[in-house]
Parts: structure tokens; sequence; C-alpha cells
């Protein structure tokens, strides 16, 4: 019995030998420590307490020469992945942040190299810091002047919704001093829930860099603006040694003018004006049809629709990215509409391929807000269709259901040119832009799916051609059906 006792506890002692080898170091903020990453330590851990809505930064840099590439991953109290970074710090080195703490506790930095903290796959020594992130504040109309350097390449502020009356903002930034020379810039917007807004990719050597637009909408929100100087080969120094980079930046405040149902409104895109807005009251569960058309000869648009948080929910363009080809006009329908409030409309020039091939192009084109034409399926009614256009992809339908309703879609091909496959979205209360079902038939045939819709409400079902794209047998005709099962 005493062997046993024995063995057993030589086995636990064997088992906890990892732990042991990962031991963690405690460490406050502003504290920098040093470490090494080798092939026997691939990772080293530490912990640091924090308050719920502490807003930090995590950077791990490379020191005396060494060839790591250096990643971080910031585990919460409950020890599961928070966030993670590889380069975000400037040449191979990582920087977390600013992000915001969910919650008071212990928390966990794993440093190592990237992007695996089980393997070394580059060695060396570095210097990590967990610091309380100070940003400066922007004031709407009034530039901040700040600097770039190998050493810090990355500036932050934050951007308070409130001090946004329009509730749309464009963010810019322009190189004042010194030169970026091969390396570019980019900037990150970062709404208060979730939401991002991006710059488009500029060439290296530009001075001007752009996020259009910001949506403010959500009230006593904070977005953090993330500027970044960057090489585009991230193992090449973003400045030559001791150049620094002098820049400001810029956030104004744009108006967007309203659209109204069924009365179609124009606007005209140019270097001086590259971007139109405008703004729609919509309520929860609404469907509504949104029509774009450019005019003859005129540059191609692109619309992307944001929701009451700024969230982006749908676009469209008049330039088929598929080819690069002129469509000349678009529709989105059904638009759906998750939540009641303002809704903002965004029209820019469309880029098929870089940025700098719409400068000098003007594009006149006009909008049309309306209620969905999409058709409402009755049930026990069957209804056709055919797929003879390639570059339509789906037929929409609508539903009207019955809480706790089940009911039998079947879709049947009526020739060899179909395959059956459908997709079925939620009411607004289940997330309309996730699929509850969908089907995929790989030939022609009839396929039945029975679902449970558990509100009243409207579901969209979308008809979409298995085998269109062979077009070995012309075009797809189709019949869909929908009957009431209980």
């Amino acid at each position: 019995m005493k062997k046993k006792l024995f063995l057993m506890i030589f086995f636990v002692m064997l088992l906890a030998l990892p732990m042991m080898a990962m031991a963690q170091t405690a460490i406050s903020y502003g504290q920098v420590v040093t470490g090494e990453i080798t092939e026997s330590t691939p990772s080293v851990s530490y912990t640091f307490s924090g308050n719920a809505g502490d807003l930090i930064t995590v950077r791990m840099t490379a020191t005396g020469g060494s060839g790591l590439d250096s990643y971080l991953r910031l585990l919460d109290p409950q020890g599961f992945d928070f966030y993670s970074d590889d380069d975000s710090g400037g040449m191979t080195n990582a920087l977390i942040g600013p992000i915001t703490l969910g919650e008071t506790g212990t928390y966990t930095v794993v440093a190592s190299s990237c992007c695996d903290s089980t393997t070394a796959y580059s060695t060396g020594t570095f210097e990590l810091v967990v610091d309380v992130a100070q940003l400066p504040a922007i004031t709407v109309g009034q530039p901040v002047s700040f600097e770039l350097s190998n050493a810090s390449p990355l500036a932050f502020f934050t951007l308070l919704n409130d001090n946004v009356p329009s509730k749309v903002a464009r963010v810019s930034v322009e190189i004042v001093g010194g030169s970026l020379g091969t390396s570019t810039l980019s900037i990150e917007v970062r709404g208060p829930i979730g939401n991002y807004f991006y710059s488009n990719y500029t060439a290296p050597g530009s001075t001007q860099y752009t996020v259009d637009p910001v949506i403010t909408d959500l009230a006593g929100g904070a977005n953090v603006i993330v500027v970044r100087a960057y090489a585009e080969m991230s193992d090449n120094p973003v400045f030559a040694e001791n150049q620094t980079v002098q820049a400001q930046l810029t956030v104004t405040e744009v108006t967007a003018s309203p659209l109204t149902t069924d009365t179609p409104i124009t606007g005209t895109l140019d270097d001086a004006n590259p971007t139109a807005y405008y703004t729609f009251t919509a309520g929860m569960r609404d469907l509504l049809n949104l029509k774009g058309e450019q005019a003859t000869d005129s540059y191609p648009i692109n619309v992307t629709i944001y929701d009451t948080s700024g969230f982006s929910i749908s676009g469209a363009s008049t330039i088929d990215y598929m080819d690069g080809s002129n469509t000349g006009s678009f529709v989105i329908d059904p638009l759906r509409t998750m939540n009641e409030g303002t809704y903002y409309v965004v029209v820019n020039r469309a880029i098929y391929g870089t940025p700098d091939e719409v400068a000098g192009k003007t594009s006149t084109f006009s909008l049309t807000l309306g209620a969905t034409a999409t058709p409402m399926l009755q049930a026990s009614t069957p209804v056709t269709g055919i797929f003879d256009n390639p570059d339509v992809y789906e037929y929409v339908y609508r539903y009207q259901a019955t809480a706790n309703q089940t009911i039998r879609i079947t879709v049947k091909s009526l020739n060899l040119g179909y395959a059956p496959s459908f997709d079925v979205q939620g009411e607004a209360f289940e997330s309309p832009d996730l699929n509850i079902a969908s089907v995929n038939a790989m030939a022609p045939g009839t396929v039945s799916y029975d679902v449970k819709l558990y509100y009243d409400g409207v579901y969209i079902i979308r008809v979409r051609n298995g085998v269109y794209y062979d077009m070995g047998e012309g075009a797809g005709e189709y019949s869909i059906q929908v009957d009431v099962v209980e």
C-alpha cells in the first residue's frame, strides 16, 4: 500500500512539473521587466491586477539586437484568451491595446515568439511593460500635433461621441514634417461597443490619410483612435535610425442629409467632395428597399449602410467586383433594420484596384429609399422562378410567420439546370443576418426542410442555385412552396 501511495505521489509530482516550469511573475502598471525567449523557455508569463474599466496597453519589445519576433497573449481572470498581437508595436514587436478591461481581477500576459507559446520559432531578450494608457482627448476641428519614430511608431487619442453633434465625423492625419519614405500609415478608430472604422490602404510616399466615415451615434461612448506607421515588409524598420516624423490629426464633423421615403436624392462626388452622407429613420423589423443609380459616363459608386450603433449592416456598388465592369445601378432589398433609430448611408467612389485610381474622377448618382419589394410567400401556394442571368446569385422571398409555427419549405428543380439551395433568416429578435437554416443540394431534385419559427414576424428565405455556375444545362428553373406543418 505504501509503495502504491509513493508511486501515486511521484506521478502527481511529474504532472506538476510543467506547471512549475511555467511560473508566473507578478508585475504592476508601469513596471518594466526583462526576459528571454529560448528553446528551453518558449514563453514567459506575468500577472497583474486590473480593475474593470482600466484602459491599458501591453508592449513587448525585442532588445539587444535579438532576432526575436515577439508575440503577446492576454488572458482574462478566468484564464481565457482576451486579446493577442504579433507586430502592432512596429517591426516585429508586439503591442496589445489600448483596450478596456471588462472586469476586476488578476490578468495574465504570456510573452513568446510568434506565434506559438509552446515552441520558440525565434529567440532573444525582450522588455515588457503593462501600462495605463493616457490618451489625449480630441476636440472637433482642432488639429493635434504628434510625433512618430522607430521607438514610438504609434499614437493614441480618444474621441467622445457627445463631442460630435451631427454623429458623423471624418478623421484625417497629415504629415507636416519629415517623411515616411518607403513606409506608410494607417488609422484605426475603435468604437465603444466593438465597431471599427479604418483608413483605406495608402501607398508609401503619401502625406494624407483619412478614415471616412466615423459614426458616433452612441450617447456617452468614447472612440480610441490608433495611428500606426508601418513598413510594408514587417522585418524592415519603419524609420531610419534617429528619424522622426511630425504629423497632425484632425477630426472634422460632417453633415448628413435626410433620405425621405420614395423621394429620389441626387449627389456628386469628386476630389473636393469624395464622400456623401445621408440618414434615414427606421423602426425595429422594418424591411426597406434602397436603389442606387449612376449617371451615364459617370464613375461608379460604392454605398455602405450603418446601423444605429455604427455597425456596417449592408452595402452595394455600381461596379462588379468580379471583373471591374460598370453595372450602372444596384438594389438592396430587403434592407432590414434591427433597431429603432437613425441609420446612415455613406456614398463614395468605388475602388476596384488602388485608391489613387479615383483621383480626378466624378460620380453623379441618385438614391431612392422605399418599402421592400420582396415578394411574400403564401402558405400552400407554389411560386416559380428562373436563374438566367449570371450576375444574379439569389432570389429573396418573405414569409409572415406566427409564433411557434412549424413550416415545411419545399424547393424543387424544374429542369436539370437547377439544384435546390436556400437559407432561412430569422426574425429581428433572432439576429436576422444569421441563417437559422441552410440547405444545399449539389444535384437537381426536390428538397424539403421543416423549421420552427418562434416569433410573430417576417422571415426571409433566400433561394440559390447549387449548380448554376456550371451552366451546363443553361438557365435553372425552380419552384418554392411553404406549407404549415403545425
